[in-house]
């Protein structure tokens, strides 16, 4: 086409057609601005094809790193509920007619405490890329950064309780003997123990206060099991778009 408005041009120049040619100049440079402008529209979209591509892809690793958070999740509130079943065990020793030999190994097991995971490897990406804007949807784009807060919150509430009310607090009860535990020449805890009443309450107060624990970590973390079910389905349905 341009070749032969050149030689068009040529020809109108050499007949000494000026008006001809002003026209056919101002054609030609029409086809350059609508050739200019095509190429501008074919490359926006082909870079929105491809934004709209990779977003799709990142949502879908989101998809899936919440799905194994909320495994992650159950698997830490499932641990709670066996924690507070042990707890609720443990106080029926208090009653006299129960063997006491075998509460020092019911209360080293409650020391034991679960350590909260956490999946950010999708959302660190992100970050580190700056690739949060690929995410058009702005709501979807707000709720998976406050997801991640709330993610923060719920492990922190969980460091916190593990290292201040287990470790510290009940932990060192345990260590310290303070129900005055007796073994046996052959090593073996002596069931003809009696608890005075001081050590009656101090046992029983230790337990409450372990089973806050495990109670709280247990809330917090229903809590983020509902919302991760909800990001799951807002995400799911953006990606059928």
């Amino acid at each position: 086409m341009i070749s032969a408005i050149r030689r068009i041009r040529k020809r109108l120049l050499e007949q000494n057609r000026f008006k001809r040619y002003i026209f056919y100049a101002v054609g030609e440079i029409f086809l350059v601005v609508i050739g200019i402008l095509l190429a501008l529209q074919i490359n926006t979209w082909s870079k929105e094809n491809h934004n709209i591509k990779l977003e799709k892809a990142l949502l879908e690793d989101f998809k899936s790193d919440f799905i194994i958070q909320k495994e992650l999740i159950n698997e830490q509130i499932d641990y709670e509920i066996v924690m507070m079943a042990q707890i609720d065990s443990a106080r029926q020793f208090m009653n006299p007619n129960f063997n006491k030999a075998t509460l020092p190994q019911k209360l080293h097991e409650l020391t034991a405490r679960h350590t909260f995971k956490a999946n950010r490897a999708t959302f660190n990406n992100m970050i580190t890329s700056g690739s949060v804007n690929l995410i058009s949807n702005a709501s979807l784009q707000n709720t998976i950064v406050r997801y991640f807060q709330r993610l923060d919150y719920v492990e922190s509430v969980v460091n916190n309780n593990n290292l201040f009310m287990v470790d510290s607090n009940f932990g060192k009860f345990t260590l310290n003997n303070a129900m005055g535990f007796q073994i046996d020449k052959t090593g073996k805890f002596v069931d003809a123990i009696e608890f005075t009443n001081e050590q009656r309450y101090l046992l029983d107060m230790q337990l409450r206060y372990r089973n806050s624990a495990s109670e709280s970590i247990k809330l917090v973390s229903e809590v983020l099991l509902g919302l991760t079910d909800e990001l799951i389905h807002t995400i799911d349905a953006e990606i059928r778009k």
